[in-house]
């Protein structure tokens, strides 16, 4: 059963800590002006989560038509930079070069219409596919 407490509207604290601001821009931008080409994310002191920045700044690079590529490895985020190479120079052709990367194998399948599977093909790939283990 739920519990509730009486409490006055004019008691509570409605100041907040801090400010919930846009970060994708200025992060995103300092990281530009860097010339790396790839680095990790430092998110001591921030408010946000891991899951919120990671979203927030996804969503930022995809909208703008940013060239850069957020991912996470082990907890940790990182910005990697499409239009330099490893030695800072620019790639004019970026785009062209990294729109094959961003569907992997999927995007050739994507466009296939859906089989059933029968019971028949479960048991021909339970024969075949039997104690193998992926490598």
């Amino acid at each position: 059963m739920v519990k509730f407490i009486d409490v006055d509207p004019t008691e509570l604290n409605m100041f907040r800590e801090g400010r919930r601001g846009r970060i994708s821009y200025p992060m995103i931008k300092s990281f530009m002006e860097t010339n790396k080409v790839c680095v990790q994310i430092d998110r001591a002191g921030m408010q946000q989560s891991f899951q919120g920045l990671y979203s927030m700044l996804t969503s930022y690079c995809r909208n703008h038509d940013l060239p850069v590529k957020i991912f996470s490895q082990s907890g940790q985020i990182y910005l990697m930079r499409l239009d330099i190479d490893s030695k800072g120079r620019k790639i004019p052709d970026w785009k062209e070069l990294n729109q094959k990367t961003t569907d992997g194998d999927l995007g050739a399948e994507r466009d296939l219409p859906p089989v059933p599977i029968t019971s028949k093909e479960v048991k021909v790939r339970s024969k075949t596919e039997k104690r193998q283990s992926t490598k």
